[in-house]
């Protein structure tokens, strides 16, 4: 069997570099899969499991949010927001619901101090037209 190389990125690292025979993926008008010699084009893909199967018969399952496969001649990139093992996968649903969370509490904290500063920009400037 021939392989080709993939390269599956998440926004914080590389979660996957290496051979192997197939990647099966999930799309937004169903799945595709990836072998050696595929034209060179650019999928968008939607959250769903997928596979990735090594020169050795073996496969291993895995989960992909939204994102891109990008497929050049050598290689195909993969890159999604989120990205799982499935062993890993309770463990990593939680991480992502954390970090949603806080950027969610982020997000409030930063339009509270923005209205505050609103607040305060115009207080200065009444205060600056009372003493024209």
């Amino acid at each position: 069997m021939s392989t080709f190389h993939l390269i599956m990125l998440r926004p914080d690292k590389t979660f996957f570099d290496g051979e192997i025979v197939s990647v099966d993926v999930g799309l937004p008008e169903g799945r595709e899969t990836l072998l050696r010699g595929h034209m060179p084009m650019i999928f968008n893909l939607t959250t769903a499991m997928a596979k990735l199967v090594f020169e050795d018969k073996s496969e291993r399952l895995f989960a992909h949010g939204e994102g891109i496969l990008t497929v050049y001649p050598d290689r195909a990139v993969l890159q999604s927001d989120f990205l799982a093992w499935e062993e890993r996968m309770a463990a990593a649903i939680e991480r992502r619901e954390k970090a949603m969370e806080q950027e969610k509490l982020r997000r409030k904290q930063s339009y509270m101090e923005y209205r505050l500063n609103k607040l305060e920009m115009a207080k200065t400037f009444i205060n600056l037209e009372k003493h024209r």
